[in-house]
């Protein structure tokens, strides 16, 4: 169930992701599906996705404070896959997230999307080495990738898999899970 307060609050203070504006605490699209959602909600590492009313998508690390619903009650196909039920009128379809492969690390090219936000989305750590960076991302439910700089002798663990843009133009080693 949902109601204006929102069930599902993953996304809330975020303002994007990529090219993907956020508004509120949910994505709209018009093409929405479960892998368009699924896909969104996995750049941030959340357990939960939820889509609403055809268009939709909710992210979070919880669900259900506002009790079940029938299920019955969602039955409104998404508007970018119609053999998908995506929800119905203040009723999320509710999916988990599983990550196989969350201690492993991948070495790549620094991203050219941002995330923007009104909450910190990254933090830092002194770190000698790229593995100082990768063991507390690793124990940390909340960092999906690391920015190391050697020179700096620094570490910026990263909440979402994208950097914010204030750590875009970072020289250094970027690392994200999977």
């Amino acid at each position: 169930m949902d109601n204006s307060a929102r069930d599902m609050r993953g996304l809330s203070r975020i303002e994007s992701v990529g090219e993907i504006s956020v508004s509120t605490s949910f994505v709209s699209s018009g093409s929405m599906s479960w892998d368009f959602c699924s896909s969104f909600c996995a750049l941030g590492g959340f357990p939960y996705f939820g889509l609403q009313y055809t268009w939709a998508c909710f992210c979070s690390w919880d669900f259900g404070s506002l009790g079940p619903a029938k299920e019955s009650d969602c039955n409104m196909p998404c508007n970018g896959n119609s053999s998908q039920i995506c929800g119905g009128l203040w009723r999320n379809s509710v999916f988990a997230l599983t990550y196989p492969k969350r201690s492993c690390f991948k070495q790549s090219q620094m991203p050219s999307l941002t995330v923007s936000s009104t909450l910190p989305i990254s933090w830092s750590i002194a770190a000698q080495t790229a593995l100082d960076c990768l063991i507390p991302c690793e124990a940390s439910a909340d960092c999906q990738a690391v920015i190391f700089s050697g020179q700096q002798r620094l570490c910026h663990l990263l909440r979402f898999a994208y950097p914010p843009a204030s750590l875009s133009s970072t020289d250094g080693d970027y690392f994200v899970r999977g």
